[in-house]
């Protein structure tokens, strides 16, 4: 174990698989009797989406690029931006069976998807498919072993005075621009992290409402002493419609 592993426990003795955790009354949401433990046990990286979307100003008549769309935060992007009332969402991802999938969470008039390993020039892709214009934000939400060219590059195809979230920390590399394609371009590039307490307690409403819908999620459960499975199971990347739980074990 390394010395900032070792920091890290210091900083944080009760780790996520404990059976019992306790945190400030400020993080704690009332769930309604219409969401289930293992939906909600989701809602870290749902509300990492909608915090990013909110920035984004997505809402009625939006038209929203997410990459990564495959993965649990580019899923999630999706059935929030569906519920915000984005007009159209274009989707890039690698799998073809699961940007299969997440194209039928939705009309096709409304969620159109590629995959990054077909189509050669991502920018061109995304301005075709928004008439020329470009989308009015970008979600980033790339896995661990993306590249930040492909995020510039979607960056550029974004309108003027548009937004692009960078949210998912998986992808290497430096996102620049020169002085004068940052002023000419006029497109503002934010980091979002988490969420706020405010945000859950709107999104646990809108998943209450039935405005977002989260019945897509496929919950995997394992017990607490078959932990290691269960990060195995989640090192082998399963897709971002499954949702894998570790579940302590009540007497």
């Amino acid at each position: 174990m390394g010395d900032q592993a070792i920091k890290t426990l210091e900083r944080y003795p009760i780790g996520g698989f404990s059976e019992y955790v306790i945190s400030p009354d400020q993080n704690i949401c009332v769930l309604p009797d219409s969401i289930d433990l293992d939906t909600a046990a989701r809602f870290g990286y749902i509300g990492t989406s909608l915090g990013a979307l909110r920035k984004a100003g997505v809402g009625p008549g939006s038209t929203v690029l997410i990459n990564g769309v495959t993965g649990t935060l580019g899923y999630a992007a999706v059935a929030i931006a569906l519920g915000l009332g984005a007009t159209k969402i274009l989707g890039i991802g690698r799998n073809p069976d699961r940007l299969k999938h997440v194209a039928s969470l939705g009309s096709d008039k409304r969620i159109i998807i590629t995959s990054s390993e077909d189509t050669k020039d991502l920018g061109e892709w995304s301005t075709k498919n928004t008439g020329g214009l470009g989308p009015d934000a970008m979600i980033d939400c790339l896995g661990v072993g993306g590249g930040a060219d492909t995020t510039l590059q979607l960056i550029k195809s974004i309108k003027r005075g548009g937004k692009a979230l960078l949210i998912a920390g998986g992808a290497e590399g430096e996102v620049t621009q020169t002085y004068m394609e940052a002023m000419m371009h006029d497109v503002a590039i934010l980091g979002s992290m988490w969420f706020t307490t405010g945000e859950l307690d709107d999104m646990v409403a809108m998943v209450d409402a039935g405005i977002i819908d989260f019945s897509f999620l496929e919950h995997k459960s394992f017990d607490l002493e078959d932990v290691n499975e269960a990060v195995k199971f989640v090192g082998d990347r399963p897709g971002g419609a499954v949702n894998v739980l570790v579940k302590p074990n009540y007497k």
